[in-house]
């Protein structure tokens, strides 16, 4: 499906915090509005440096040369690791054909998902992971 319908949208980060460490998690950071386990995931693409500079929290956003050295992992509501460590450069949506990924809807519990790096030789203290989640809300 090349043209996403969006009923809602919503821009989440991980941040590399301390010292940038092969297999450690690191969580993304709560929002309010979708961190209750309320949300259905429906879709969803990252971003580097070079699509978005910057967060709207003023977080660096991790380079482009850091696309091979991250996956992502997303748990849904009974805990369970639905998306297991899929690379990030599989997500990037104009290095793959300007598609998002679409998934099998599921709630997503976003303070149970996480980022790890496979490699740190292109990751820096503080810069972030940035997703955007497509989503509707339990019970729309």
């Amino acid at each position: 499906m090349n043209n996403l319908i969006i009923k809602r949208s919503q821009l989440v980060e991980a941040q590399f915090t301390g010292t940038p460490a092969i297999g450690k998690k690191y969580a993304f950071t709560q929002v309010p509005n979708i961190s209750r386990n309320n949300i259905i995931i429906y879709g969803f693409e990252v971003f580097t440096a070079t699509q978005l500079v910057s967060t709207p929290a003023n977080n660096t956003v991790v380079p482009a040369a850091a696309v091979n050295a991250i996956v992502i992992t997303f748990v849904d509501d009974n805990n369970v690791e639905r998306i297991y460590q899929i690379p990030y450069y599989a997500l990037v949506s104009s290095l793959n054909g300007g598609f998002i990924r679409m998934v099998k809807p599921f709630i997503l519990n976003l303070t149970k998902s996480y980022v790890q790096a496979v490699s740190v030789t292109n990751i820096s203290t503080d810069q972030v992971a940035s997703v955007n989640l497509y989503y509707s809300i339990v019970g729309e």
